[in-house]
């Protein structure tokens, strides 16, 4: 198999951002939440990482978060992540 190109850690966050920091953040901008679900943040790069096996379990493979997927995660915005986590979840 061909090696596969190292993930860059921008194109990750930004889908953090779109798909998931709406309700997991200190100041959720979803109409749903008032504070982070399960005190779980993704307000910077270090949270992030922190997080990164949660969001391998729940985003990636059981693909139960997004909650219902309201914010329409795709199938190729859960891959980039799972493959980024699975280089090592650098976030330089």
């Amino acid at each position: 198999a061909p090696a596969q190109a190292t993930i860059d850690f921008d194109k990750v966050h930004g889908v953090i951002q779109e798909r998931c920091a709406v309700c997991h953040s200190a100041k959720p901008t979803s109409p749903l939440f008032s504070t982070a679900p399960a005190g779980v943040m993704f307000d910077t790069p270090a949270q992030i990482q922190q997080q990164a096996a949660r969001i391998q379990a729940q985003a990636v493979a059981s693909q139960i978060m997004p909650l219902g997927n309201i914010t329409q995660m795709t199938q190729q915005e859960r891959d980039l992540i799972g493959t980024w986590i699975n280089q090592g979840a650098r976030t330089n």
